[in-house]
């Protein structure tokens, strides 16, 4: 699925005064691409990462999914998305949690009299999208018993249910620890490799978006708009202590420090 933003831009109502989160951003992301977004805390990184997902509308501007409005992206279940909380149901097996997307997407389907989508992957059986994410031994447990990670993993498996051609992720592991996190981005990447959705991924990591990333957006300090793209042309897995990939996130240091003082590490 690709992405089109034609000058979007997005104002809150404020009490005082309106609030400017984003000045006029034009882009374009190709079906497949692994796409990262990254800029200093407020910027309007998740605001973006939600006027895609149709959660709200831009103030001004246009956005294109595959050349129609967000909402018939969001009303077929073309989308998934992931943020830092996992938002499992406590009261729901981790299998039944995996299992929910299906089953409301189906319910839905035949109550609007249309057939059952199912993309390649997910026709997969939920017991299989637990054993891709790691998680077959913990099938009936419940997501209290689990750790972040593995909660995480749980949410993924989900995400994969739904047979969404687009996945936005709203910094999915950045409560995690550093090690969990780098696992689980790698697991990403690797079913991303496998299944190819477009991915557009908000992070604060700048060596995470130089491992994952095809192309790096830098956003400016709010109100946010594009302040550079960096693209990554060498190949993964990559290693961030080689010369090329510490090049990149050099680069990308540098560009955020440009207009902000804020820590981006």
């Amino acid at each position: 699925m690709n992405v089109a933003l034609r000058g979007v831009a997005k104002t809150f109502n404020g009490k005082q005064a309106p609030l400017v989160a984003l000045n006029p951003i034009t882009l374009d992301v190709a079906t497949g691409e692994f796409v990262c977004l990254i800029g200093p805390s407020g910027c309007g990184k998740s605001t973006l990462l939600r006027l895609i997902a149709d959660q709200m509308a831009p103030t001004t501007g246009d956005v294109r999914l595959d050349d129609a409005p967000p909402g018939a992206a969001r009303k077929a279940k073309h989308i998934a998305w992931m943020a830092q909380n996992p938002a499992l149901l406590s009261w729901q097996t981790v299998l039944d949690n995996v299992r929910l997307p299906q089953r409301v997407n189906t319910a839905a389907n035949r109550q609007n009299g249309q057939p059952a989508r199912m993309a390649t992957f997910a026709a997969l059986d939920p017991t299989d999208l637990l054993r891709t994410v790691g998680l077959a031994d913990f099938a009936q447990a419940y997501p209290g018993t689990l750790s972040g990670g593995m909660q995480q993993r749980a949410a993924l498996a989900r995400a994969l249910a739904t047979g969404a051609q687009l996945w936005l992720m709203d910094e999915p592991f950045a409560a995690l620890d550093e090690l969990t996190r780098e696992t689980l981005a790698d697991e990403v990447l690797r079913l991303w490799q496998t299944f190819r959705p477009t991915v557009l991924w908000v992070t604060h990591n700048i060596a995470e978006a130089a491992r994952l990333a095809d192309r790096v957006i830098v956003m400016s300090a709010r109100p946010g708009t594009v302040k550079d793209i960096v693209a990554i042309v060498h190949p993964r897995p990559r290693d961030e202590t080689a010369p090329e990939t510490v090049a990149i996130i050099r680069r990308l240091r540098a560009v955020l420090r440009r207009d902000t003082e804020i820590s981006t590490d």
